[in-house]
């Protein structure tokens, strides 16, 4: 028997772990802003929103420029007199991965906006995501999305990576918010349709070039499909694990199995 009570318990961060990650990330973030007077130093992702899993501290920090021009160069040269390693990735706009304190950290240089429609990159509007999580959550809603991100690790479906093409943490984050809780979710998965839509506001369309196997609209931006990177194979996957997890409720289902060296070889 499937006790989510327990599970909830076990997957939330005691106070000590809360309280010693604080004071690890805010001694970083002073650490930043001290070598960059010219942007602010804000924490970001699931760490910001209160939604991290247990034991699963990789950090998520932004830096909040007014322009955009030059910011990725700005930021590493800044963080170059931080760290003793800093490895740059490139993408739309670049970013940086440090270590520190046994803290895994990506640091991104975001513009500073109160208005979505002033964003250039996807990344400039993470603090906005952050602030909607954060008011249309609570603690106990914010423990049922560890479920569902336990879950969907738990399953392979979790990530928006181009090798995953799964459900990204803000994307679980929304609907559980939506549904109301972890199992309302599992309970519509199993009935979702190709194409199906999901809104916060009012219904709208997105331009066809826009849809996807699911069209959640990001309500601080909805002409953007939040949930446009999942795959059709994921989707089905997705159904399938519901309707197993609905039918048949089990812990196993929310434990992460690793594939032994040996066999990978074999």
């Amino acid at each position: 028997m499937l006790d989510l009570t327990k599970l909830k318990e076990e997957l939330t961060p005691s106070k000590k772990e809360e309280q010693d990650l604080e004071r690890k990330v805010k001694q970083i973030i002073k650490k930043i802003q001290t070598k960059l007077k010219e942007a602010k130093i804000i924490t970001g992702g699931s760490y910001a929103k209160g939604t991290w899993l247990k034991n699963k501290h990789d950090i998520d920090i932004f830096a909040q420029f007014k322009t955009e021009k030059d910011i990725s160069n700005k930021l590493e040269k800044a963080l170059k007199k931080t760290f003793k390693k800093v490895q740059r990735i490139h993408g739309s706009r670049d970013y940086f991965q440090v270590k520190q304190n046994n803290l895994e950290i990506e640091i991104v240089p975001v513009l500073k906006i109160t208005n979505p429609e002033k964003a250039k990159n996807i990344t400039d509007i993470s603090h906005l995501h952050v602030d909607f999580v954060r008011t249309n959550t609570d603690e106990d809603l914010r423990n049922e999305i560890r479920l569902a991100k336990q879950f969907f690790r738990a399953q392979h479906l979790y990530g928006a990576e181009t090798y995953i093409k799964g459900f990204s943490g803000y994307v679980l984050e929304l609907l559980v918010i939506y549904y109301g809780s972890f199992f309302n979710l599992i309970r519509a998965m199993k009935d979702w349709k190709k194409g199906d839509y999901i809104y916060f506001n009012k219904k709208e369309t997105l331009n066809p070039s826009k849809e996807g196997n699911l069209n959640l609209l990001d309500p601080v931006q909805e002409q953007r499909n939040a949930a446009a990177a999942l795959s059709h194979e994921k989707f089905l996957e997705a159904k399938k694990t519901a309707e197993k997890l609905y039918l048949g409720p089990s812990k196993a289902m929310f434990e992460e199995k690793t594939t032994p060296l040996e066999k990978i070889f074999k």
